[in-house]
């Protein structure tokens, strides 16, 4: 008994260690389609309200903040494998690897006294069907300025619940088509450390199981 409660207390050191450590923050988003503007039929139809958008965008919470004002928070990523990557009606809607141009942006009691959030990817590899994306964005606000306390980058998924309005995820090509989307739940995606250290106790675990001894 003692044994296993030592193993049990070192793997949550490990993955509290793990997570203190995290610089790699990845959150999955799903959400649903509300708005499609696609007269030149670029999406070929295959996108419709009420369709399910998922996918992810990954960041490094150690990044510095460019913006020198106080109330606001400005992070850039100019390399893989951070951006965003989304799925819906078939076409994929991604940063493109190998020339990122990523950012987050915060604002926390700014001009207004309000809260900001937003994520936002300028260079994007073109859908299946060769039709450029100009830009990928989620933006959030919250005009009560109750949602952040800092312009910190965060290690947690945005609490949708925090966040008075929602002005959507956006895809678009300027002049082509327009797709808006609400995020309808976001979640970091637990790390592969912490997931290998899991796997790790649950071995143990087994290994010093008591086995029921043979009766003769």
């Amino acid at each position: 008994m003692k044994k296993t409660a030592v193993i049990i207390i070192t793997v949550f050191m490990l993955a509290s260690g793990s997570q203190a450590q995290a610089e790699i923050i990845t959150i999955a988003i799903e959400a649903t389609v509300d708005l499609v503007d696609d007269f030149g039929n670029y999406l070929e139809g295959s996108i419709t309200p009420g369709d399910i958008v998922t996918g992810t965008y990954t960041y490094d919470s150690d990044t510095s903040d460019s913006n020198p004002l106080p109330t606001a928070g400005g992070y850039w990523y100019y390399e893989s494998p951070f951006g965003i990557s989304l799925s819906v009606g078939g076409f994929d809607f991604r940063t493109d690897p190998c020339n990122v141009k990523f950012g987050i942006g915060i604002s926390n009691d700014g001009s207004l006294d309000d809260d900001g959030y937003v994520v936002i990817s300028y260079n994007n590899l073109p859908l299946s069907n060769g039709v450029p994306v100009d830009h990928i964005s989620w933006q959030l606000d919250d005009p009560s300025g109750q949602a952040l306390s800092s312009t910190e980058l965060p290690i947690t998924a945005p609490v949708l619940s925090d966040w008075e309005q929602f002005f959507g995820l956006t895809f678009e090509r300027q002049r082509q088509f327009f797709v808006r989307s609400y995020v309808t739940s976001a979640c970091v995606i637990p790390e592969p450390a912490s997931i290998m250290s899991f796997g790790s106790a649950f071995i143990l675990l087994r290994r010093n199981r008591p086995r029921n001894k043979r009766k003769n």
